[in-house]
């Protein structure tokens, strides 16, 4: 079965990537890149043709080939994702296969759902949002232009727009996250979160030890 043919927004090892899985793992297959013309200083990436954003319907034109954002910024990614729409791109989505997922999953356009993801049944993803090697609890709902990074929720989490979750954070059950949050690297989430948040767990402590001595103490 011949495959459909895609193209890749982006330059950075998330598109090298995102090339990967799409290829070996997918009915896609990548067949060029595209950068903005002002991030344009090649005329190849990934041994694929890369050509510049706003040309893009010209050397790929919309009507037989898709197109996936590989641009981990949410901003960013919510600004070129409109741009594809109006240029007449159908964003394709990526599910892993080596994911554990149901049947009844639910995801938009442009989605990105990696190798190490763990979701449960009646989970529902938004339009443009990424999911890294994230467990996600039973009837959870991801909004568009979010990214979820090695977290986990409970189950029935509602999780809004352009939000991000960051590594081994936590989000009790029955929660409601609001739009434009942001939850930092190991965070525990036991409320609901208003509008335009910010969370940040406090870094770990460099101690005034010297490696040799801990080793002493516990490798004996």
């Amino acid at each position: 079965m011949e495959k459909k043919k895609l193209i890749i927004y982006g330059v950075g090892r998330f598109a090298e990537y995102v090339r990967y899985v799409f290829d070996h793992d997918s009915e896609f297959e990548v067949i060029a890149f595209c950068i903005e013309k002002n991030f344009l200083a090649s005329d190849q990436f990934d041994n694929k043709s890369l050509t510049s954003f706003e040309n893009v319907t010209v050397d790929y034109p919309p009507k037989n080939i898709c197109m996936f954002i590989a641009v981990g910024n949410n901003v960013v990614r919510q600004r070129i994702f409109a741009k594809a729409k109006n240029m007449g791109y159908t964003l394709a989505s990526y599910i892993s296969s080596k994911s554990s997922h149901w049947k009844n999953l639910q995801f938009g356009e442009n989605v990105f759902v990696d190798e190490g993801c763990v979701l449960q049944p009646f989970t529902r993803i938004g339009d443009n949002t990424i999911l890294f090697t994230s467990q996600i609890g039973h009837h959870t709902l991801i909004g568009k232009h979010s990214l979820v990074s090695g977290s986990k929720t409970g189950g029935n989490v509602k999780i809004g727009d352009s939000c991000y979750v960051g590594l081994n954070a936590s989000i009790k059950q029955n929660l409601k996250i609001a739009d434009n949050t942001i939850i930092g690297m190991g965070c525990v989430i036991e409320k609901d979160i208003p509008v335009s948040s910010v969370y940040t767990h406090k870094g770990t402590t460099k101690r005034k030890i010297e490696p040799d001595q801990v080793a002493r103490l516990f490798l004996k």
